[in-house]
């Protein structure tokens, strides 16, 4: 594990998926990370990779070839290498092999670093193609922040605030587990969300069309808080497993497969195309108070 510490935040980090597994407010003595209760969700901020979501029948094909991978792909179960570690910074590397070949036929180097100030934390991903052939990719952030974040309150004493008012739908996922092809209205002219549980007994709240580009946790009882910006990213999940004190801000680049889809890797949802030798980039922030 690595540890990133500046005076007023400590931040811990998994070799296993590169993954963000405390984010801790010295001052406050708060922790917003969760504890990843094997009860409920026995994961804390697992990284997204090559695909977001779930393909369907779990396969796709390219180049006249099938091949299968689980929901949010393997890269939050596989060891990264820590290239680089400071105080308050660090950077962890996974590329491909034979296993990773096995399932999706690219070769390719992940990069993920984390740079902590007092009261922000940000999470940068690189994707090269190292190989001679486009490549075709998705990634996402999965972070799970502690609810309530005052341990004297309560869950529904929380509310997302959205950074703009927004008529937004929510793309459910059906009983098969494929995208809805046809959103259904959620938000109508607000920028709050007050939070339930039930909210999430049919699964993640999915976005594709929100003008906002940052959200904050929080609530009226408190002060403390938690804002994701995700400047980069297109679509959006917000998901808690049922009855669990967390809740799930994920910031995507790709989605799960509709019913429809053609399981072509290149005509699906929200993925990127890299051709080779070429590099993507991109971050997202967490802000916390």
């Amino acid at each position: 594990m690595l540890t990133l510490e500046t005076p007023a935040a400590r931040v811990n980090i998994l070799l296993k998926g590169a993954e963000l597994c405390s984010l801790y407010h010295k001052e406050t003595q708060t922790e917003y990370i969760w504890d990843g209760n094997p009860a409920f969700w026995n994961k804390h901020s697992p990284i997204l990779f090559p695909i977001v979501g779930t393909l369907k029948n779990d396969t796709f094909s390219h180049n006249g070839l099938l091949y299968s991978l689980p929901r949010h792909g393997f890269a939050r179960d596989m060891n990264f290498t820590a290239e680089q570690h400071g105080a308050d910074q660090a950077t962890l590397s996974l590329q491909s092999d034979a296993e990773t070949l096995a399932k999706y036929p690219f070769l390719f180097c992940l990069k993920v670093h984390y740079k902590l100030t007092d009261d922000n934390l940000a999470v940068s991903y690189s994707v090269e193609n190292t190989g001679d052939d486009n490549m075709y990719f998705s990634i996402g952030g999965h972070p799970a922040f502690k609810i309530p974040i005052n341990d004297t309150l309560q869950f529904e004493d929380y509310e997302l605030q959205f950074e703009q008012t927004e008529q937004a739908d929510i793309y459910p996922l059906n009983q098969d587990g494929h995208l809805v092809q046809q959103g259904i209205p959620f938000l109508q002219h607000t920028a709050n969300v007050s939070l339930k549980k039930d909210l999430f007994y049919d699964d993640a709240l999915i976005f594709k069309q929100l003008n906002s580009k940052k959200i904050r946790l929080a609530s009226s009882k408190d002060k403390r808080y938690i804002e994701v910006s995700f400047e980069q990213f297109p679509y959006l999940g917000i998901w808690s497993k049922k009855d669990a004190n967390f809740i799930c801000i994920e910031p995507w680049n790709g989605v799960t497969d509709v019913e429809s889809a053609s399981g072509l890797l290149a005509e699906k949802e929200g993925i990127c195309m890299l051709e080779p030798q070429q590099k993507w980039e991109g971050s997202w922030q967490i802000q916390f108070g």
